[in-house]
């Protein structure tokens, strides 16, 4: 997805949040401010990819702060990943085939909205999760068209926010009841709140899957021009790609696989949702294939 407008106001305002995690001092908040505002105006173009641009920004705070702004919230999404998951399987309890897979589908969507990389969203507080699940509504649903999909597919699994972790751990879970072989790829390295290979392991997210990876890069996506080659072989000989988030999606609607390719997310912002035709903050499940004809995404 091409750079917009509202995009370059809400990259910063995630920045400056960010500082504020850190708890830097005025002035030093101020000029790291001031050199990320520099570099995004030096560097953005129409026609440069927004989480692209999104990654090198947050290199930059790497570089000028030497610290994770997600250390604690990620510490806390670790500290309840299990208890998230045992609850996320007792919901699925007593359910079978199609009814059971797209509740951990929902599951898996509910999970997306814990995403502190979008300015203006608040996340919802963990007590909520069983009245969410009561009302979500999949505005655009290919839910049976990935469930068909996957039926002994060999699937490559994209992680996104360590929040979600564990509802993906529960989806996970069902995807190799199907028979699937799969592997999930997480980052290498910190982008603001996704999910590390060291979060995945620790999560015992390889307990689950056949193969868990890391993508080679720390960069929102997984950009070809940047992973590893083990992560790059196993998009490429996968028959269902799955791509949680925005961030994913924003990258990959323009830089198509061969693959039969599913994005699961929350609209978290007004781009987004109208680049897919929805309402804002709705919940999609959208088959690849589907972006130009049934999206407004080019």
């Amino acid at each position: 997805m091409k750079l917009k407008p509202d995009c370059i106001p809400c990259i910063l305002d995630v920045r400056r949040r960010e500082l504020e995690l850190l708890e830097l001092e005025e002035h030093e908040a101020l000029k790291v401010m001031m050199e990320l505002t520099k570099l995004l105006s030096s560097i953005a173009d129409p026609n440069i990819n927004v989480t692209k641009l999104a990654s090198t920004i947050y290199r930059r705070l790497k570089e000028l702060t030497f610290e994770d702004p997600y250390f604690y919230i990620r510490e806390k999404a670790l500290d309840k990943c299990a208890e998230i998951e045992n609850f996320c399987y007792s919901l699925l309890e007593g359910l079978e085939g199609y009814k059971r897979f797209s509740m951990a589908v929902k599951l898996s969507l509910i999970g997306n909205s814990f995403d502190y990389g979008v300015s203006g969203f608040e996340p919802p507080s963990l007590e909520s999760i069983t009245d969410l699940i009561a009302g979500i509504e999949i505005e655009k649903d290919d839910t049976p068209q990935l469930y068909e999909a996957l039926k002994a597919s060999y699937v490559v699994y994209l992680l996104d926010n360590i929040e979600e972790l564990p509802f993906d751990m529960a989806l996970l879970n069902e995807i190799k009841r199907l028979n699937c072989r799969v592997t999930a790829i997480a980052k290498s390295g910190y982008f603001q709140n996704d999910t590390t290979i060291h979060d995945a392991k620790q999560a015992g997210l390889h307990k689950i899957v056949d193969k868990l990876i890391e993508s080679g890069t720390d960069g929102s996506s997984v950009f070809l021009d940047e992973i590893s080659d083990e992560a790059r072989r196993e998009l490429m000989i996968s028959n269902v790609i799955i791509a949680k988030g925005m961030a994913h999606y924003e990258y990959l609607s323009e830089t198509p696989l061969r693959n039969k390719t599913f994005f699961l997310l929350r609209a978290k912002c007004k781009v987004i949702a109208q680049e897919l035709g929805v309402s804002p903050r709705s919940y999609v499940v959208l088959e690849g294939s589907k972006i130009n004809s049934e999206s407004k995404c080019n």
